[in-house]
């Protein structure tokens, strides 16, 4: 679907996470140069939606493929498009290992890193290092239509999961404040529908994860607990058991975030206590 003068967001079906059902693959056009930014997972069915879309609105030719991250919702269809496009494929440096694991034997031609420009058609798409989500994430800007690509810092329906290994709750207030600054009139999210309400999102997106800071913090101020209580007393019967990871690793994000603010502190027996 065309969202705005140069971008089209085409949701394709991915092993995501609930809410989401779908990954967005987006498409950047100005005359015959197209790139895409982000590919999906391996899915026939996705992979051939996206073929006869660029069809139906002229074939213009794919020159890259702009890769946010290495999860697996998001790099795996690399495979299909590189071969079939016969294009580079570009991402952080941070990502190249773990992306390559994803889309092997397919290699990272080329690396992206903060402030770098890619021209689509002579249009300036700036490269953004946007940390938070994983430590080489990228996302983009588009001044030409005032559009924020933002992958899964921030979704178009629920919220993201920050957290270890790949996450850094520090780094990603840093990113969604940085992103605050952009006079984007749309961010393009990984997963759901263009988000028109920029600034308000992106305060939700800060206020949620403070919000539950503040319930990680006053929960361990009263005595000293494990992750695997703080997951009962933060989540109780909310989660899922099949995502219950996703909790936990949220809880240690927060802490490890706490910890190195020094306001909580690890104590035996892998407790977590406010630091007096």
């Amino acid at each position: 679907m065309k969202v705005t003068q140069h971008v089209h967001q085409l949701p394709v079906t991915t092993p995501t996470l609930y809410p989401a059902t779908t990954t967005n693959v987006y498409v950047v056009t100005n005359g015959n140069s197209a790139v895409l930014i982000d590919a999906g997972y391996e899915h026939e069915v996705a992979h051939q939606a996206v073929i006869e879309y660029l069809a139906n609105i002229g074939s213009p030719n794919v020159e890259a493929i702009l890769l946010t991250h290495y999860h697996r919702d998001h790099s795996p269809g690399t495979k299909f498009f590189t071969a079939h496009f016969d294009c580079p494929v570009y991402a952080h440096p941070a990502e190249v290992a773990f992306i390559e694991r994803e889309i092997a034997p397919v290699r990272i031609e080329h690396t992206l890193l903060d402030g770098d420009v890619v021209s689509v058609g002579g249009m300036e798409l700036h490269v953004l290092h946007a940390p938070g989500h994983t430590h080489g994430c990228l996302n983009f800007w588009l001044p030409e239509d005032k559009v924020l690509f933002t992958a899964d810092n921030i979704v178009g329906e629920g919220t993201t999961w920050i957290g270890p290994p790949d996450g850094d709750l520090r780094a990603y207030l840093h990113t969604l404040q940085r992103l605050k600054k952009y006079p984007a009139s749309w961010i393009a999210p990984g997963h759901g529908q263009m988000i028109g309400n920029v600034q308000e999102k992106i305060d939700f997106f800060i206020g949620r994860r403070l919000e539950r800071e503040a319930q990680i913090f006053e929960l361990v101020s009263e005595r000293a607990l494990t992750v695997d209580e703080l997951v009962q007393a933060v989540y109780r019967d909310t989660v899922h058991p099949s995502v219950i990871w996703v909790a936990e690793r949220t809880i240690q994000g927060h802490l490890l975030k706490l910890v190195g603010d020094g306001r909580v502190s690890k104590t035996e027996g892998a407790r977590y206590l406010e630091k007096k």
